[in-house]
């Protein structure tokens, strides 16, 4: 790449991660919370509107950015957007990871770090939607005992409980060990395990960098792996999902060479 289109790329690189940020930050404390609040005040369902409204506005999000952004489409398999009543696994490359899958459920319930549950207003938000706080220092079977004791009825009714089984992002692509606790909650209330795949979220926001990496070919992509059903222990699930993304694995370095 020449420098001058070196240098093109760095504007819209920062252009395009100032918006970020000016949504993400300056939207949520101006225009959704807000909203949020006024609504607090005339429905029951707090939990479900505002789990919604979450939907609707990072819905929106990744329209504008698959619209404006040089050089990216999202593709989202058809099938994804029909699960319902499922826990949810997912690889996880980038902080777009969760707010992709928002975006996707209308009714959704996910694990946030401890630390956003400790900010004001912020704290409030998560708590109306239904987000579950997490903090590294517990035992994480422990933690899911404590603070899923009413997903049996969320996760009846359509909603989806997603869980990144890695814990953190993966650095260089590769999958991480899996934690057993998406999958012990699946076994326990005899729910199937919907496993799928997204693909770049972290070649357009990549762990460690700041700005967002535009101006280059590429596709976010979300596919379904496979659907595990509860009729096995969790150990069992855990090595099927594991199997599952391995051969994802395999497929896309053949496919590369």
């Amino acid at each position: 790449m020449s420098p001058i289109l070196k240098l093109f790329k760095s504007i819209f690189d920062f252009i395009f991660t100032l918006l970020f940020w000016l949504y993400t930050i300056f939207g949520f404390l101006f225009f959704y919370l807000p909203v949020l609040i006024i609504l607090s005040f005339f429905i029951e369902s707090r939990e479900a509107k505002f789990q919604k409204m979450n939907h609707y506005y990072y819905k929106g999000f990744f329209r504008g950015l698959n619209a404006l952004v040089p050089g990216l489409s999202i593709s989202i398999e058809k099938n994804i957007k029909r699960i319902k009543s499922s826990v949810i696994i997912s690889n996880h490359r980038s902080y777009l990871d969760p707010i992709l899958l928002i975006s996707i459920f209308p009714r959704h319930k996910t694990i946030v770090k401890g630390i956003f549950f400790k900010i004001p207003f912020i704290s409030w938000a998560m708590k109306s939607g239904g987000y579950i706080p997490f903090t590294p220092r517990r035992s994480y079977n422990d933690f899911l005992a404590e603070n899923l004791k009413n997903i049996p009825d969320f996760l009846k009714s359509g909603g989806n409980l997603f869980i990144f089984p890695e814990g953190r992002r993966s650095r260089d692509g590769r999958i991480g060990k899996f934690q057993k606790g998406a999958f012990s909650i699946a076994v326990k209330h005899k729910l199937p395990v919907e496993v799928i795949y997204i693909k770049n979220t972290g070649r357009l926001f990549t762990p460690g960098k700041f700005l967002l990496n535009t101006c280059i070919s590429n596709t976010i992509s979300i596919g379904k792996l496979g659907k595990i059903r509860p009729d096995i222990t969790a150990n069992e699930m855990r090595e099927k999902a594991v199997k599952l993304y391995e051969k994802k694995m395999l497929e896309e370095q053949a496919a590369e060479d």
